[in-house]
């Protein structure tokens, strides 16, 4: 379920609750993620080695009362394109995670050989705004 569908969710059958998926739940979702980063941070990439990058899977769980809570963090998350929603998440993610790291080093040269970018857009988001920036 993506965060718009989560969101009409919420106002559908829980009319008498405030809760903003982009104001409540978001930001309780990237604060643990960024807990728990900071966390280990001594442990990730600890011979300092340039130009590498890690994706982790992080699993949450909301409760009846909307309280968010972090099952897991996956060090090898499945990258399968089980929903219609992942077929839209996995390869926008991979391929962001390519112009964060790769694409600094080696920048694509589209016109060199004659080949449009190929882009994957995502249900409400532009498709030059990077989603997994915390």
């Amino acid at each position: 379920m993506s965060f718009t569908n989560f969101q009409k969710y919420i106002e559908d059958y829980f009319p008498g609750k405030p809760i903003s998926v982009s104001n409540d739940i978001i930001p309780s979702i990237k604060n643990m993620i960024k807990k728990s980063l900071f966390s280990v941070k001594r442990k990730l990439n600890p011979d300092n080695r340039k130009y590498c990058f890690e994706i982790f899977g992080y699993d949450f769980i909301i409760d009846a009362d909307f309280n968010v809570w972090l099952i897991e963090i996956n060090t090898n998350p499945c990258l399968e394109l089980s929903s219609q929603l992942l077929k839209q998440l996995i390869p926008r993610m991979v391929d962001d995670a390519f112009k964060l790291t790769l694409d600094i080093i080696f920048p694509p040269i589209p016109q060199y050989y004659n080949i449009p970018r190929k882009t994957y857009p995502v249900d409400n988001y532009d498709i030059k705004e990077n989603l997994w920036f915390l």
